[in-house]
């Protein structure tokens, strides 16, 4: 092998290392953001001054509970798909047993258009799409059962 083709292979090896280097860093601040956002929901939830802060005037503070447990359900899956412990098949199966329960689905009829807007790239697109497809799928067979 010539020097060139060393030297290439090892800039090529080089960088391939530095980008997975950036996506690993990447990684454990999503996991560190997540740790945080889920202290400060369990925190919120557990006081209902603090909860109550968060509801409409239409909102009970133990109401306002139950939105901040559900959004720290949906963002701990959302985490999880983030960083690869979901892949779309796994996260519609969970996407499914969450919006099972009345309290998910009342969060994301509520509040799945906020988190639809506040996507910050095609990863958190693709989760609000799963989650509003199951979302929609159990609504419509509730609907068409009643």
């Amino acid at each position: 092998m010539r020097a060139s083709s060393a030297i290439l292979v090892a800039a090529a090896v080089g960088t391939l290392r530095l980008l997975q280097a950036e996506r690993h860093s990447k990684r454990q601040l999503a996991l560190k953001a997540a740790e945080l956002h889920q202290a400060y929901c369990r925190d919120t939830a557990a006081d209902q001054a603090l909860s109550g802060e968060w509801a409409d005037a239409d909102v009970t503070a133990e109401q306002a509970a139950k939105y901040i447990h559900a959004n720290r359900l949906l963002s701990f899956l959302s985490v999880k798909y983030r960083v690869g412990l979901l892949n779309d098949h796994t996260l519609r199966v969970q996407a499914r047993s969450a919006m099972a329960r009345d309290s998910i689905r009342e969060y994301w009829g509520k509040f799945g258009s906020f988190r639809e807007m506040e996507a910050k790239d095609r990863t958190d697109r693709k989760f609000n799409e799963i989650m509003s497809g199951e979302f929609h799928l159990i609504e419509s067979r509730e609907t068409a059962a009643a």
